[in-house]
């Protein structure tokens, strides 16, 4: 547990910089510059760890057919694109094998004897950095909210790290919103206060944010609750304070009362053009990993599948759909949704935080690249994922024993 607890941490550590630091002539003189650079390579570290431990197991190591599988699949064929196609291979190599890292260490957690131990232990990681970063920019909304500073399309991080878009802001809000929410359903009285007052401030951060893909996965994670608990009387609570934020956010500021606002592209659709032009030029296997910055000036893509295929072509693309859809094709298939209400167990916080998770990335891979390059999308969404997928096989009688009880409680 130690172990996966490090490797995490390291697989984080490159967040907010990367390996160009290194190359600075500053970088012994400059103390901030040697931190930026010594950590960018923590996550090749943890890699290589993982190489090293999955070529000395002596226990199968199972490549399932879902989410986990197709994404090692599609970085497989973006590294070997990186070493062939790229043009800049260095660059894509490295930011191919920080991409293999959360896959590796994922890959050695799925070892261990108590798997979703494991890997409630890198959630509470990814909750922990989180929060972390949610609370840096609490200062600048509650400065925005009392009019000291106008609406920007940055918020600034501490220590000169960097700035961050109101995109980012808002789904780093929007994560700690849903965890938050799920807390309190199932805390004790004491620490309810605590987790609706960190809730509160989640929603005020993502209306000030007026962030579309993260008004838009409110209003995904709020239908998903809906259709989880069904006829549950906290709909009637959190219903209406949810339509509210996406009234004020989305209708009334960012979109000034215009629904044509709401759905511009705000200049996606050319960088999705310009996107489809290079991958026409190497349609196969693409341009490797950290192709969109090198071909299209240092643009992003917005859009994780076109993301995918600039990357590592259309096979590799086709790979990412499939990992995408299958996570939701098990969750339909085991009646996860359907079920989910009826559970009583001690994990089930964790379960109903990563089916929402998955819910909110799903929806913003459409205008955002997520999970398809290393960042915090991919550090967030694989272990969801991966709890759902490893406590469904864990409860592989899960459908028809919640059946069951539903049906008693019927009658």
């Amino acid at each position: 547990m130690a172990l996966i607890t490090l490797l995490w941490l390291g697989v984080w550590s490159s967040l907010f910089t990367d390996i160009g630091f290194l190359l600075s002539p500053n970088l012994l003189s400059n103390p901030l510059l040697f931190f930026q650079g010594v950590r960018s390579i923590f996550p090749l570290i943890a890699c290589f760890i993982c190489m090293l431990i999955l070529a000395s197991s002596t226990g199968k190591i199972i490549l399932y057919k879902n989410t986990l599988g197709f994404f090692f699949l599609y970085c497989f064929i973006g590294l070997l694109s990186s070493l062939f196609m790229s043009p800049d291979t260095g660059v894509a190599l490295y930011w191919g094998f920080l991409y293999l890292s959360p896959l590796l260490v994922v890959w050695v957690a799925q070892q261990k004897m108590n798997t979703l131990g494991v890997l409630s232990r890198i959630i509470k990681i990814n909750y922990f950095i989180v929060f972390l970063i949610f609370a840096t920019f609490i200062p600048q909304t509650i400065d925005m909210v009392r009019g000291r500073v106008p609406f920007t399309q940055f918020f600034n991080l501490p220590f000169g790290l960097g700035e961050v878009r109101i995109n980012g802001v808002g789904r780093y809000a929007l994560i700690v919103g849903i965890v938050c929410f799920v807390r309190f359903n199932f805390a004790r009285k004491k620490t309810r206060l605590l987790w609706v007052s960190i809730l509160g401030m989640a929603l005020l951060m993502m209306a000030y944010t007026r962030s579309r893909t993260t008004l838009l996965g409110l209003g995904v994670v709020s239908l998903l609750f809906a259709y989880i608990q069904k006829l549950d009387w906290r709909i009637f609570f959190a219903g209406p304070v949810a339509a509210y934020v996406l009234w004020l956010s989305g209708y009334k500021w960012r979109a000034q009362q215009h629904i044509e606002k709401l759905l511009n592209l705000t200049g996606r659709e050319y960088t999705w053009q310009r996107g489809v032009e290079q991958v026409s030029r190497s349609p196969v296997f693409g341009w490797g990993f950290h192709a969109d910055r090198l071909l299209l000036n240092s643009e992003h893509m917005h859009n994780s599948y076109l993301h995918a295929a600039i990357h590592s072509g259309i096979i590799g693309a086709l790979l990412f759909f499939a990992g995408i859809l299958s996570i939701w094709v098990l969750i339909m298939k085991r009646g996860l949704l359907k079920n989910l209400k009826y559970l009583k167990r001690e994990d089930k916080p964790y379960l109903l935080e990563s089916v929402f998770l998955v819910g909110y990335f799903t929806s913003r891979s459409f205008f955002e690249s997520t999970a398809a390059f290393y960042g915090v999308d991919l550090l967030i969404y694989l272990p969801a994922v991966a709890y759902i997928i490893f406590w469904l096989y864990a409860n592989p009688d899960f459908s028809r024993h919640e059946s069951q009880e539903i049906a008693h409680n019927a009658v």
